[in-house]
């Protein structure tokens, strides 16, 4: 059974409605959401332009001043759908010229019929500005902003606009190109059904990015570390696994393991609350000294990881003793004083064919074996004194250990 367009308006209104008290609710709870109550908006002025259209024959062009009104409200939810995209993106929000286009969606039919053009052109006009919008609100779901990532439901945004975009394109040139009837029921009828299809997708989009943006939030927290920014254990192995993607592959570089020296002596003489700007302020500082391929991890308490990828032995101990330089150089500030600090660093290499390791019978030394080392050169660098950089080997066989140990030369300083 066909159905009749006041049926079809009825349901676009009612949908819409739908939509608006979910984004109500989502805009309620969450009142600095700027994006959510231009969504929400935007769904209301379509179910209001939905409203208003259910009372106009379907075989008769509306009233000027109906038509004002709705080319008003649809233009209005275009720009509201344009503008939450670019709040939802934190990019700066225009409101003279939102202002602007859906002035000219309204007053642009009359004026033009004014100026004796004919009810194609005026309207053929209306959607051109419109098409501008969609044109625009679709830029909106296609660029990623910088250091950002992508969001999947950018997608069904992108697809859904682009759609509208393309009628809005169509219904131009069948405007200008051809005689076909403006005002038709079987016209109107196909316009409703592509716009209830499309509404539902644009709107479900909107839901989807909100619910992806909030998960992936989430998930930051959760593998950031809140008091210095950096990742936390779990953040590190994520962030692992984006950089070395590939299921078996071993990654080639070096992992260093710091220890802040002396810190609960730091926490009982200054507090936790001076122990915590050490902490911050070491990360800042480690940051600064690193490069931005680094992998940075809190490790736990005051211990420290850094992945270094693409180094070699030589670099490795290059930056590590650059790191412990330039936390003994420079006293950290506290409110009591400036505070002197060190730090205790263990280091290892990783990756295939660790040079000067093939006659231990390694053939891969992955993260976790490369950490262990690291951590246990920790421990040797506090036990000869704090304040100092040595390296740590592979579990090697028992056959020679040490003696191939003692073998193995790292730039001068002492292997662990």
């Amino acid at each position: 059974m066909t159905l009749d367009l006041y049926t079809l308006h009825f349901a676009s209104a009612a949908s819409r409605f739908g939509y608006v008290v979910v984004f109500l609710v989502m805009a309620v709870s969450q009142p600095r959401q700027a994006h959510l109550w231009q969504w929400m908006g935007a769904m209301g002025a379509s179910m209001a332009g939905s409203l208003v259209m259910m009372h106009v024959p379907p075989d008769e062009m509306p009233a000027v001043p109906l038509a004002m009104a709705v080319h008003w409200l649809y233009g209005a939810s275009l720009v509201l759908a344009w503008t939450g995209l670019r709040s939802f993106f934190d990019r700066p929000v225009n409101v003279g010229l939102g202002v602007g286009f859906v002035a000219v969606t309204g007053f642009l039919y009359p004026v033009l019929l004014g100026l004796g053009l004919s009810t194609r052109l005026a309207l053929a006009a209306i959607f051109a500005s419109c098409l501008v919008v969609t044109l625009l609100v679709t830029y909106e779901t296609v660029r990623v902003s910088a250091g950002a990532e992508r969001l999947w439901a950018q997608s069904i945004e992108t697809v859904a606009f682009g759609f509208y975009a393309l009628v809005f394109l169509l219904s131009i040139g069948m405007l200008v190109g051809t005689d076909l009837l403006v005002a038709s029921a079987e016209s109107a009828r196909i316009s409703m059904i592509v716009d209830q299809v499309m509404g539902v997708f644009i709107y479900f989009g909107f839901v989807a990015m909100a619910a992806e943006r909030a998960s992936r939030a989430l998930l930051r927290l959760a593998e950031t570390d809140p008091l210095t920014g950096l990742s936390n254990r779990r953040g590190l192995q994520t962030r692992l696994h984006r950089r070395f993607p590939l299921p078996g592959a071993c990654p080639v570089g070096g992992v260093l393991i710091l220890d802040i020296d002396h810190f609960k002596a730091i926490n009982d003489r200054h507090g936790h609350g001076g122990g915590d700007l050490v902490l911050m302020a070491f990360a800042a500082r480690m940051k600064a000294a690193l490069r931005a391929t680094d992998l940075i991890a809190r490790w736990g308490g005051e211990e420290f990881l850094v992945v270094l990828p693409d180094v070699d032995a030589n670099e490795l101990l290059r930056v590590a003793e650059r790191l412990r330089a330039s936390i003994a150089e420079g006293p950290f500030p506290l409110p009591a004083g400036a505070l002197a600090v060190t730090v205790s660093i263990g280091c290892a290499m990783m990756g295939p064919d660790v040079p000067g390791f093939e006659d231990a019978g390694f053939e891969d030394v992955g993260f976790e074996d490369a950490a262990r080392q690291a951590d246990t050169a920790l421990y040797e660098a506090k036990a000869q004194g704090r304040d100092r950089v040595c390296h740590g080997l592979p579990t090697v066989p028992a056959r020679g250990a040490q003696a191939w140990a003692d073998d193995v030369p790292f730039g001068g300083l002492r292997l662990a």
